[in-house]
């Protein structure tokens, strides 16, 4: 059996009895999209084809990819949805970190946008937007997706902290947020205006000197007054060696949690260099359509997952397991990059000690190999 075909068994017996669809081809060919993404590391489709095993020419491989990602008839969030509730089973007593950021793709004409889950300092992909050019979105041009994650998470993890950065920092990110029943803690610009309690004004950088750490409660951020909010302050140093001043605004009450918590929004940034150029390359998709490339990402996302949860299983099975595709003496991959070798080795090597996907994860307590907060000082 190819080993094409061993992975794909192993993906179709969870995702076929999670995903209830009429026309079952569709998901078989979504499947097929993911071993080729899981061997092949790059998004082209001729690539993505070479691991197909079908008796057939490559341009009629590359057709059917391509016919797929084309059919209006495959909901993304159809298919996504119940794996993703399955993945989350106990999850109940957990705080969610919940990260919104964005990416550009295909020489800047494409934006992704995606809420990703904090998982063992990564994150896995929840929900995604593909908008052309580049540039700040609007709150109402990803409500809808908050919207759609907010239901996915209620009653399935204890609370919500939602994370962004001065990309996100106007106010109505954060009273959305609020009506959704989420925490937030998202960066603004140093130079924000606030009125702190005692009625005095000015902008954040001329409150708080270099390298010290200071905290606000019940400040209106904006010269408007636009939102009462709690502000952290924390210094950091930029890439040139200079103080960079690190102030996030949250609802919930100023102090060093604050800053730490910020700090998880790391994961995506880690994550999403993970699918750029350390996992499957998503920074080269050259495809012309949204649609097509959210259609793509499902299947990245799928992988994504199967390698957080490999990642688990390696680390599960102790030291001596890990030592075989992490040769230091401490762990120095990530949980997808533990889980993208293993399956790499099990495939080259000894295909029985691939287990099946479950669509299984923990809320696994896992340290950084590299902080995240290392970048932020002064904590």
């Amino acid at each position: 059996m190819s080993s094409s075909q061993e992975l794909y068994n192993r993906l179709s017996e969870t995702v076929s009895a999670l995903v209830k669809v009429t026309n079952r081809k569709q998901l078989a060919n979504w499947l097929w999209i993911v071993v080729g993404l899981l061997q092949g590391k790059s998004p082209a489709l001729s690539q993505i084809a070479n691991f197909l095993p079908m008796n057939t020419q490559a341009e009629s491989r590359v057709t059917l990819i391509r016919r797929w990602l084309m059919n209006w008839h495959v909901d993304v969030w159809a298919f996504y949805e119940p794996i993703l509730k399955h993945v989350l089973q106990g999850w109940s007593a957990v705080q969610a970190y919940v990260i919104l950021d964005g990416v550009m793709i295909f020489g800047e004409r494409w934006q992704i946008f995606r809420v990703s889950l904090q998982h063992g300092c990564r994150a896995i992909p929840l929900a995604w937007v593909v908008v052309p050019g580049k540039g700040l979105t609007t709150v109402q041009h990803l409500k809808t997706m908050l919207e759609r994650v907010k239901r996915l998470l209620h009653n399935r993890v204890k609370s919500v902290v939602f994370l962004a950065d001065r990309g996100f920092r106007d106010c109505d990110w954060a009273q959305l947020c609020l009506d959704l029943g989420w925490n937030y803690a998202i960066r603004v610009a140093c130079n924000t205006y606030i009125t702190l309690e005692d009625g005095r004004t000015g902008r954040i950088d001329a409150w708080v000197s270099p390298y010290r750490n200071r905290y606000f409660q019940n400040v209106w951020l904006t010269q408007a007054q636009k939102l009462l909010t709690n502000l952290s302050v924390t210094w950091t140093t930029d890439k040139n060696g200079q103080p960079e001043m690190v102030a996030v605004i949250s609802n919930q009450i100023a102090c060093r949690t604050r800053l730490r918590e910020y700090g998880c929004r790391m994961s995506i940034e880690q994550s999403f260099r993970d699918d750029k150029s350390g996992g499957f390359n998503m920074a080269h998709i050259q495809l012309q359509h949204a649609d097509r490339i959210e259609r793509l990402l499902l299947a990245i996302a799928i992988a994504t997952l199967w390698c957080h949860e490999l990642g688990e299983h390696v680390l599960q099975q102790g030291e001596t397991t890990r030592r075989l595709i992490d040769p230091g003496p401490t762990r120095e991959l990530s949980l997808f990059q533990l889980g993208l070798r293993w399956l790499k080795r099990a495939l080259a090597v000894a295909m029985h000690l691939l287990p099946h996907f479950k669509a299984r994860l923990s809320h696994l307590k896992l340290q950084p190999v590299l902080s995240p907060l290392a970048q932020i000082g002064n904590l």
